[in-house]
Order: C-alpha cells, then structure tokens, then sequence
C-alpha cells in the first residue's frame, strides 16, 4: 500500500512538472497573440484542478512551473528566461504567490471535505451498530413478554396432568395435552421467528418471500389476538380482487399481529379495531384503525424508537414499547412503509398504515 501511495505521488509530480509547458505550448501555437491575462487564469485553472484532484505538493510545483511558462513564453524577450520589464516581474510574482495561495486553501478544503465524509461514515456506521444492539436488546427482551402465555399454559396443564391425573377423566386428560402441543408448537414457532427478526437486525436474514393471499396472514392474526384478548372486537374489511403479496409470511404476520395487538390494547372501551385493505398501481395499503386516545404529533417522530410506550398512565396496559419497532423493521425489511396518520374520518384514535410494494413475476 505504500509503495502504491509513493507511486501515486510520483505520478502527480511528473503530471504538474510536465503539464504548463505542453500546455504553454499549445496556447502559443493556438494563440500567438493571447493575452497574459487568457494565460494566467489558464495556469490558475491548472493549479487548482491539482490542488483538487491530486495533493498539496504537486498543485505547488505545477504554480512554481506555471510561473517559469509564463516567462519563458509570454514575456520578452520570450523563449528566454530572462525579464527586461519590471511589470512582468510582478505580475510573474503576483501569480506565483496567488496560485500558492489558492493551491493552499483548495488543499485544506479538499482535505476538509475529505474528513468530513470520513466523519459521515463513521457515524453512519455507529448509528447501525447501535440499531443492531437496540434492536438485539429488544427481542431479548421481549422473550419474557410473548412467551409467558404459553409457557404458563405448558406448565399448569403439565402441573394438572402430573397432580390431579387420577381425579381426571381420559377426555380432560387428552385436552390438557392437546393444550399442550398446541402452545408448544405456537412457542416453536414464535421461538424461531424471534430468530429471524434477530438475524435480520445483524443484517443477514435471506427474506425467504412466498406468494400469499392478505386474508391467510390476517386470519392467523384474528386467532392469535382473540386468544389473547377474547373481548376485542375486530372488523376486517379486504377486497377479494387483492393481488398476492410475495413476502415472508411468519414476519409479515408478527408485524401486522404488533400493530393489531397495540390497537385493541389502547382502543376505546367497547370500541372495535378495524383492519382495511386496499391495492393501488404498485403496492398493497393495510390501516389498522383504533379508536383510542391517538399519538399525539409530537411523538410520531419517536413512537418507533425502542422502549417507547408514551407514559400513557394506569389507565391503559402499557407494554414494553417494542411492537412498533419491530413492526418497522419486519416491513421495511420487505421493502414497504409504515406511518401514523389521524383516523379519516376525524374521530380519535390512530390509523397505523402499511404499504407493502407489488412484486411482480417477470
């Protein structure tokens, strides 16, 4: 790498030493009777271009040799280095310290605009790194909220089976296992879908896209939040002439099941969360509407943010503030959007919508 950079340097060297006289050269064959000052703009352009593109020395070598040019060629008596006029002294002089000069701060900028990018990057770096770790916090985190419903169903039932299994019918037995099983594939399942949002906040998640109707992932997402809330009321509204969507199912399921199930958490008491689809030329539009006490204007620019559950007081089933940002992640790793606009109607509450892009077979 370093006998490269000494390569390099070299090279602008031989480039700033050689290029005034071709180029003197060339306006004297061009020109005969230009003007100095045609000339000297000409030799300050050409410092400049050295100052930006190549380095420091070889902007000030081009200067020094554009300055012996212009008094080789354009001074009398010319093609002698010699100078019988005091006026071409000075304007030699003048140039000479000018080009200097501009070589000098179009250096410093250069090297300025160079650190600065250098800077950009860092923290760009940074800001993903630190994204990575929230979003790893995150999902360790929220093991101990999603996973205590089935772990405490697989440990009562377990518990009933081992304790009272002579008092138990066959038929209440067979139900408790089959309680069983069914939350055990349920936490396998969310298990390894935690897996994978974990693997897609290290960036390195293959979205495994499958095509799928709308009303399949929304249906799982019916079951799961009337099992957790039994009293929710939900109103699905989907056209039957929706295009499939190609995504990955399991993700696209979790995000939806994040937004429906922080809706019917903070919705209106007796009041439903409707869910709404439509298609426009290149994407599938999801609201999820709710009729609750809404997120304030100030907030929308930080209700994705980790950890975020706005202090909504005792009043309301605060969660850990982790559904947003994950629902976030989950569909923008799909290519879509999600954003946090009023009801339409103008009636409290928020309207969560998803845009999820049309991919289309070629």
């Amino acid at each position: 790498m370093s006998n490269w950079h000494h390569k390099t340097q070299a090279s602008y060297m031989l480039v700033a030493l050689c290029a005034p006289p071709l180029f003197s050269s060339l306006l004297v064959l061009l020109l005969p009777t230009m003007a100095y000052v045609v000339s000297l703009l000409s030799f300050v352009l050409l410092v400049t271009v050295f100052a930006t593109r190549a380095n420091l020395s070889s902007a000030m070598l081009c200067g020094l040799t554009s300055a012996l040019c212009f008094n080789y060629f354009l001074t009398e008596p010319r093609y002698s280095f010699v100078m019988t006029e005091l006026n071409d002294v000075l304007i030699a002089l003048v140039f000479l310290i000018v080009s200097m000069l501009i070589g000098h701060q179009t250096d410093l900028l250069r090297r300025r605009i160079d650190a600065q990018a250098n800077t950009e990057r860092e923290l760009a770096r940074a800001r993903a790194d630190k994204d990575r770790e929230l979003l790893r916090t995150a999902l360790t985190s929220s093991l101990s909220h999603d996973l205590k419903t089935p772990l405490a169903t697989i440990v009562g039932a377990g518990s009933t089976l081992l304790d009272l299994r002579q008092d138990l019918t066959e038929q209440d037995q067979v139900e408790l296992i089959k309680s069983m099983l069914e939350e055990s594939r349920r936490l396998e399942k969310y298990i390894q879908n935690l897996l994978d949002m974990t693997r897609l906040g290290y960036g390195d998640l293959p979205i495994d896209r499958q095509s799928i109707d709308l009303s399949e992932i929304i249906n799982v997402v019916r079951k799961r939040i009337m099992r957790a809330w039994p009293n929710a009321r939900l109103e699905v509204s989907l056209p039957e002439s929706l295009s499939q969507l190609t995504v990955h199912p399991a993700l696209l399921e979790q995000a939806i099941y994040n937004l429906v199930d922080n809706a019917v958490k903070f919705n209106g008491p007796g009041e439903s969360v409707s869910i709404n689809a439509r298609q426009s030329d290149d994407a599938i539009v999801i609201d999820i509407v709710d009729h609750g006490p809404g997120i304030p204007m100030v907030n929308r620019e930080t209700a994705f943010d980790f950890f975020e559950n706005f202090g909504r007081g005792d009043q309301h089933q605060a969660g850990e503030g982790l559904g947003l940002a994950i629902a976030k992640g989950m569909i923008g790793a799909h290519g879509g959007k999600l954003m946090i606009l009023d009801t339409l109607n103008g009636d409290s509450g928020t309207c969560m919508r998803i845009e999820l892009p049309i991919v289309k077979n070629t």
